[in-house]
């Protein structure tokens, strides 16, 4: 009896760190001051990716690139359209995003209703994004994503450096083969961080006007 609870016990322990393991970020990308990690959660179908980088800019041209979303196509990878819905103050907005995947797969698409915060204690600014239903419809021959949520930050490091901290999680309605599945986990995210820090540096952010106290509490 003794011997078959010390089995029972150890095997529990085994499922235990074997959880803990399988919840643990992994490094997945690391190239040109870019790192993107992946999680699988055991105990849910999400799927976790997050990337992690810095530049030198300032947090208020950070706020004036998130808040333009007509630019969106020229940052976030394989995006084919970004387009304005509704407005929901200065620094919050619904938006559709399509984005152009390669070839057998079909292309996805979503309505975000995203806005944008700044943490008082630390300074630090973040956006909120996650997916509405019922503000466009199903376009024949685009997959549209049921469930994902994303968010950025963008955390002072000195006067000039900000870390930006991208994190994403999503249900994949179908399973998607490893060479599309790193095209959207690995590569997407890596080229998404490069092109956005590119982006920053342009006068339009780097010269814009943000009234951070307008940002959503």
């Amino acid at each position: 009896m003794g011997h078959q609870r010390c089995c029972i016990l150890l095997g529990l322990m085994i499922l235990t760190l074997a959880v803990q393991a399988n919840e643990d970020w992994e490094l997945i990308k690391q190239e040109e001051g870019v790192k993107v990690y992946s999680k699988l959660n055991g105990s849910s179908q999400y799927i976790e990716i997050k990337a992690v980088s810095s530049t030198k800019s300032s947090l208020a041209s950070f706020v004036a690139l998130m808040n333009d979303v007509g630019n969106f196509q020229n940052w976030m990878h394989a995006t084919k359209e970004a387009k304005l819905i509704e407005r929901t103050g200065p620094y919050g907005f619904i938006y559709y995003l399509h984005s152009d995947l390669p070839w057998p797969a079909q292309d996805r698409d979503v309505v975000l209703k995203l806005s944008i915060h700044q943490d008082q204690s630390t300074g630090a600014v973040y956006t909120k994004s996650t997916n509405i239903k019922g503000r466009i419809s199903e376009k024949e021959g685009i997959h549209r994503i049921c469930s994902v949520e994303t968010s950025w930050r963008f955390i002072p490091l000195t006067e000039k450096t900000v870390r930006i901290v991208f994190h994403t999680r999503v249900i994949p309605k179908v399973h998607l083969p490893d060479w599309l599945a790193r095209e959207i986990y690995h590569i997407g995210p890596y080229h998404t961080i490069n092109k956005m820090k590119t982006l920053i540096t342009r006068d339009k952010y780097q010269d814009a006007r943000v009234n951070m106290d307008q940002l959503v509490k």
